[in-house]
């Protein structure tokens, strides 16, 4: 008798399962070790584990935990398959993106995405065929709609930085001076912050340090600070090395800048300098070797005379054209490597290739959820 009793406690545990007797903290350390597919996944399994998912304490767990994905998202169709490419260094794949989400989400109101502005961690800032601002996180298929820019003239985006839950985006108007303008995500709203006296031609990539972004601007040629909190301007007393097709970036701590040195109009070198905060000056790290830059430039009818660069996590990707047949290289600031992307698979087909340069790790959404239809298989290859 005491034996049947034993075994129906037995059978009765089983069936509640011993999983939902794990404390709350033992449920999130598991959990931020998945990948952030198979967390959106799970997400519509059940309630719980959407609730999991989806706390403040659960995220702040989950970006703490060493998430080494990053996908570099480097072509797109937004006219006929409404996909992005993304290339995924760890794996030396090239995986699919689905955009229709944007589209589908709200078909009264919303548009295919037109271009790509900015990028910072899990999130994109792109601008629809209507003209409307809205910042997506492609692997968890959300979006949230940006309200108007403050009326300045000529307007355009330097900035999105992802913050623990929250992000911000910065907007600059270059005219007789520099005005600028932040979006809050915990306010939504935007906010005029910061101008600087100078006429400048144009502003650069911008990268984010210790709370303050730090960008290029041209003639004249200055390395500018910008305080994210104070919102003030300010020229780092540093001499700019003469490059053209520049980029800045920031690994380990350190400002990195990536550009290509002239002669009579073609760029007969590329290199990579790092800033010396105490001497003051740019020291060089590398330059893109000769034989890989021979190749590089190819397609150029025997000069180069631009390229991108686009980077995350200390890897930079080098490609000199919107067209993804062209050859793209990739460097590793880390192991000090140097390689050569598998073609993309959109390949040359495709009548109108658009830019989408942006460098993105799959991380949980700190943007207004909206989530749509049923969630794609994004791991799958393009087809």
């Amino acid at each position: 008798m005491e034996n049947e009793h034993l075994n129906e406690m037995q059978k009765s545990v089983m069936g509640f399962s011993s999983w939902e007797l794990l404390p709350y903290h033992i449920w999130e350390n598991i959990l931020s070790c998945l990948p952030i597919l198979t967390l959106v996944r799970m997400k519509i399994v059940c309630k719980t584990w959407r609730s999991i998912i989806n706390s403040q304490s659960f995220l702040a767990v989950y970006k703490k935990a060493n998430h080494q994905d990053i996908y570099f998202v480097l072509f797109a169709d937004f006219i006929h398959r409404n996909i992005a490419a993304a290339y995924n260094p760890m794996e030396d794949k090239w995986f699919a993106i689905s955009l229709s989400h944007i589209s589908s989400s709200s078909p009264s109101t919303s548009c295919k995405i037109r271009r790509t502005l900015v990028s910072d961690g899990s999130l994109v800032l792109a601008e629809d065929s209507k003209g409307s601002f809205f910042v997506s996180n492609l692997f968890t298929r959300t979006f949230q709609r940006l309200p108007p820019m403050l009326p300045l003239i000529w307007s355009y985006t330097i900035a999105l930085v992802e913050l623990d839950f929250s992000y911000k985006i910065v907007a600059v108007s270059v005219t007789d001076k520099v005005y600028s303008q932040v979006y809050d995500s915990i306010t939504k709203t935007w906010e005029a912050k910061g101008e600087f006296d100078g006429r400048f031609a144009m502003l650069g990539n911008a990268t984010h340090l210790d709370g303050f972004l730090y960008c290029l601007s041209y003639s004249p040629d200055n390395l500018l600070e910008f305080d994210l909190n104070c919102g003030t301007w300010s020229v780092v007393n540093v001499m700019m090395p003469s490059v053209v097709c520049s980029h800045i970036l920031v690994h380990r701590g350190v400002l990195i800048l990536v550009g290509g040195i002239e002669e009579f109009g073609v760029i007969k070198r590329i290199g990579i300098w790092e800033l010396d905060r105490v001497e003051r000056q740019w020291r060089p790290v590398c330059f893109m070797p000769d034989h890989l830059f021979y190749k590089f430039r190819l397609f150029s009818h025997g000069n180069l005379n631009q390229f991108f660069t686009v980077d995350r996590g200390g890897k930079l990707c080098f490609c000199k054209s919107t067209l993804p047949h062209i050859n793209i290289l990739m460097y590793d600031l880390s192991e000090k490597r140097w390689w050569w992307l598998p073609p993309c698979p959109l390949g040359s087909s495709l009548c109108k290739q658009s830019w989408f340069g942006h460098a993105v790790e799959p991380r949980m959404d700190i943007v207004q959820e909206e989530i749509c239809d049923s969630c794609d298989k994004m791991s799958r290859k393009v087809g």
